[in-house]
């Protein structure tokens, strides 16, 4: 889809993946786990708005899009 991705390198809780994302600077993390792929969905959390929301897999790369495309929140 042309979008630049990184995984997590350590099996590690949500929570310290999430400070990693953020300490690098991205503004986008997803979340697939089990239930996530059983229901064909991912969590997309905004880093910067500090919002998620759902998404269906196949719209995923649209959402990215989206929220990369809108400005980002003020501080």
């Amino acid at each position: 889809a042309g979008l630049g991705a990184e995984g997590f390198p350590d099996p590690k809780k949500l929570g310290q993946q999430l400070q990693y994302a953020d300490r690098r600077g991205f503004r986008i993390a997803l979340i697939a786990g089990e239930n996530e792929l059983a229901a064909g969905t991912c969590q997309v959390k905004d880093l910067a708005a500090q919002s998620a929301v759902t998404v269906p897999l196949v719209d995923v790369a649209e959402k990215l899009r989206e929220i990369l495309a809108a400005p980002l929140p003020e501080a």
